[in-house]
């Protein structure tokens, strides 16, 4: 993995899904990158991609009409899954392993599912 930082842009996975996103141009790409995720392909930085995004762009205003029956739901997935990711609940999940366990990157991973809450709540 080329990593360079905690955030979830600064690695070679992430930014290979960001410009496949701009390349396609199409929302459903941060969909299913986020509502298909599964531990076992650890797409793991590929997911916080998605998920930064999200939590960028998924305010009610902003967020495409087309998907907005998804976005709830989305936002609360994409929660639930990111706190798995810094508590796995098994051993299929290996983010903090391929992170070295590392407090940076705990935090980096708390931070976005603060802002995702920040959207839910403004979804209420």
């Amino acid at each position: 993995m080329g990593a360079w930082n905690y955030n979830p842009w600064e690695n070679d996975e992430a930014a290979d899904w960001f410009q496949e996103f701009w390349k396609q141009q199409n929302f459903a790409v941060l969909i299913n990158e986020i509502s298909q995720f599964n531990p076992a392909e650890e797409r793991y930085d590929a997911f916080r991609a998605a998920c930064y995004l999200l939590q960028t762009l998924g305010n009610p205003y902003i967020w495409p009409a087309e998907y907005l029956a998804e976005l709830k739901p989305l936002i609360e997935q994409a929660i639930s899954i990111l706190t798995q990711l810094i508590d796995p609940p098994n051993d299929e999940w290996g983010f903090l392993d391929m992170w070295g366990d590392s407090a940076d990157v705990i935090n980096a991973v708390e931070e976005q599912i603060d802002a995702l809450k920040m959207r839910l709540g403004e979804l209420a």
